[in-house]
């Protein structure tokens, strides 16, 4: 499908959400009744059962509140608003509702092995980070159409828009995680369709309900303001600190690429000593050929895996943006920084929690799966942080902008954006690391180190070196040309 089937398709029903705000929200909260109703008849589990015995339901829902408080607080301080935060974070919960519903549904087509604890708890964490996101991405973007002087007559185009933003994402992100479907394994496969459900989810929700409350409210959706915060959030001129932070990427960008890449590695090294530790086999036998083989996990599959989990990333990048190293910009220094924050975590992870067992997922998928699956999700959030960045840098380069001045105004014209949404996912990780299960929790310091990696050194180190190297190039003026359905003049 081309660009203008795309806003076609997704204009028609993010215009009739945004034209008919009453009837979209009472479609979604029938997803939602529905899905909630259809989950909890296909698991036929109390809910205390799902979880171990060192997590009770009783205080995962303590811990859930307690997480909820936190984030509606961090929303109204980063939104400087009290009602985008309420209705962000009730879209991102009922969205995590909708996918868990799903998934208590899907779950039954895995015989023998029943719902995961481990499952459910991922779903609602990833939920709630996509969610949230989504939810402050879609508010943004209206909020700075109306500071800019969109008026009523163009809400259903700026919806269509905004719902065009999100659902790429989602598309990008589903993508890269069903490289874990390469692996495989049964309980990592079950981890990628719960992600998938939830990206669906969050998705339906931009489609439907986001349109309608945008629609409906107009600027009383900025209401009640905090006023310093509000001028501090939503000004109109450029940041200050990140033109001083991308000088050494667009003066030197090949010495500032290297020794990027030479830091990330560092940072990624841990991973060559990590080594699987295999239940049912004594410790002598973790390194042993025949031990990893009977869990399927041999260096072909990891390979596999990773380089599955990559190219499906770069594909649905070069669909998005049409221009193959537009998607190179944003996959190799995401696939670094992912690697970066599982290397980290190894070492974060031994000296914060050394007598903790690794534990499993599910019944037969040991931990030795860990790195692959906090790769995928790692690389997919780096990929969600980033690719507006280079949508942006596209613009500007489609402008007549030099390289250098692009990726300089399209780091900074983003800033603001990319920030909150980084801080937003970044709490919701660590928030999860007390409150979900052990295997959820480990993972979710991997997921929060991405987070940090991605919005600090991959964004101002190697992402404008290697866009300054290879917006310039006539590879990137060829992709740019065909996109614009001209030919460059041979020589």
């Amino acid at each position: 499908m081309g660009v203008t089937g795309l806003k076609t398709a997704v204009g028609r029903p993010a215009g009739w959400s945004a034209g008919h705000p009453w009837p979209a929200l009472a479609l979604w909260l029938a997803v939602v009744a529905v899905s909630a109703t259809g989950g909890a008849l296909a698991l036929r589990t109390p809910v205390g059962d799902l979880f171990d015995d060192d997590s009770t339901g009783r205080r995962v829902l303590a811990y859930a509140l307690a997480g909820c408080a936190v984030v509606l607080v961090l929303l109204v301080a980063l939104l400087a608003a009290v009602l985008p935060a309420v209705v962000s974070l009730l879209v991102s919960v009922s969205a995590v509702t909708v996918a868990s519903g799903w998934w208590g549904v899907v779950a039954r087509l895995f015989p023998g092995r029943g719902p995961s604890a481990s499952v459910f708890a991922l779903v609602a964490v990833l939920g709630t980070a996509l969610g949230l996101t989504s939810c402050v991405l879609y508010l943004w973007f209206e909020q700075r159409a109306r500071r800019h002087g969109a008026l009523r007559p163009h809400v259903s185009r700026t919806a269509a828009d905004a719902t065009r933003t999100v659902l790429l994402s989602g598309l990008v992100t589903a993508a890269v995680v069903c490289g874990l479907f390469v692996s495989g394994d049964a309980m990592l496969s079950a981890v990628a369709i719960g992600v998938l459900l939830t990206v669906a989810a969050v998705m339906l929700a931009a489609l439907t309900v986001l349109p309608a409350v945008t629609a409906r409210f107009g600027r009383r959706l900025g209401w009640p303001r905090l006023p310093v915060l509000w001028r501090l959030t939503y000004r109109l001129g450029p940041p200050r600190l990140w033109p001083l932070l991308l000088r050494p990427s667009t003066r030197r960008p090949g010495w500032t690429l290297a020794a990027s890449v030479v830091l990330l590695a560092a940072l990624a090294l841990p991973l060559a000593w990590w080594r699987p530790e295999l239940p049912g086999h004594p410790p002598a036998l973790l390194h042993t050929a025949e031990a990893a083989r009977a869990h399927g996990i041999t260096a072909t599959t990891i390979v596999a895996v990773i380089a599955a989990t990559v190219l499906l990333g770069f594909a649905a990048l070069t669909a998005v943006f049409r221009s193959a190293p537009a998607a190179v910009v944003v996959t190799v220094p995401a696939a670094l920084g992912a690697a970066a924050a599982c290397g980290t975590a190894t070492v974060v992870l031994r000296m914060w929690k050394p007598g903790q067992a690794p534990g499993s997922w599910g019944h037969s998928t040991p931990a030795a799966w860990a790195p692959l699956l906090s790769f995928s999700l790692a690389l997919a959030v780096s990929v969600l942080l980033l690719r507006m960045v280079v949508l942006r840098l596209m613009e500007l380069r489609g402008a007549g902008l030099p390289p250098r001045e692009a990726t300089a105004r399209a780091l900074t014209s983003t800033s603001d954006g990319t920030t909150v949404t980084a801080v937003i996912m970044g709490a919701v990780f660590l928030l999860a690391e007390r409150s979900a299960s052990a295997e959820v929790g480990r993972l979710s310091v991997v997921l929060a180190l991405s987070v940090v990696l991605t919005a600090t050194v991959v964004r101002a180190l190697t992402l404008p070196a290697l866009s300054v190297l290879l917006s310039g190039t006539r590879w990137w003026a060829r992709c740019a040309a065909r996109q614009a359905g001209h030919s460059l003049p041979q020589k």
